[in-house]
C-alpha cells in the first residue's frame, strides 16, 4: 500500500479502499497493480494513500482515489482490524486517526473501508502509480488469493473474503 521510499513517521496514517462493484451486491473487487518501487511492481494492493496533516481519513481516501485512479466512490462500512492484528493509534494522532488500523509496509497504519463508485459502472484508470486496475470476480474466493499482493495487503483481502462472506 505504501511505497518503499517512504520511511518516514513510525505511526503515519495511510487510508485504503476495498472498492467493489456494488457495496450491497457486489462480485467484482477493484486490485491495483503497483508501478514501483522496482521491488513491488506488478504486486497487487487496495488503492489509496497518506492521509496528510489536519486531513480526516475519509476526506484521504476521497482524494487519493480521485488523484490516482480518477475515480469518485461512495464510501461503505470500514473493515474491521482483529484485535491480534491491531496496530493503536499514536498519542499524537491528528483529525479522526484515534481508530485502531491494520499494519501496513514500513511501519506505516492503515484503515480501510468498503466503498462503491459513485457512478455505477465508473471503472477507474491507472495513473502513474499503479501498472494497471483489475476489477476480479470474488467468486471463487481463492481467484482474489491467485494475485500477488503486497503482503501487508494480505490479511486485509482474507478479512475482506470473510466479511462478504465467500
Amino acid at each position: 500500500m505504501v511505497s518503499g521510499s517512504d520511511t518516514g513517521q513510525a505511526s503515519r496514517l495511510v487510508v485504503a479502499a476495498a472498492v467493489l462493484d456494488d457495496l450491497e451486491h457486489p462480485t467484482t473487487l477493484l486490485c491495483a497493480a503497483r508501478s514501483y518501487p522496482p521491488e513491488h511492481a506488478g504486486q497487487f494492493e487496495l488503492p489509496g494513500g497518506k492521509v496528510e496533516p489536519a486531513e480526516w481519513p475519509e476526506q484521504a481516501l476521497a482524494r487519493e482515489l480521485d488523484e490516482e485512479i480518477g475515480l469518485s466512490i461512495r464510501l461503505g462500512s470500514e473493515l474491521v482490524v482483529p484485535w491480534e492484528l491491531t496496530v493503536p493509534p499514536p498519542q499524537d494522532s491528528g483529525p479522526g486517526d484515534d481508530a485502531p488500523a491494520w499494519p501496513a509496509m514500513h511501519g506505516f497504519r492503515m484503515r480501510v473501508w468498503l466503498a462503491e463508485p459513485a457512478r455505477p459502472g465508473d471503472r477507474g484508470r491507472a495513473g502513474a502509480d499503479h501498472q494497471r486496475l483489475e476489477w476480479v470476480r470474488l467468486d471463487p474466493p481463492d481467484q482474489l488469493r491467485r494475485l500477488p499482493w503486497l503482503e501487508a495487503d494480505l490479511p486485509i483481502i482474507d478479512a475482506l473474503v470473510t466479511a462478504l462472506g465467500r
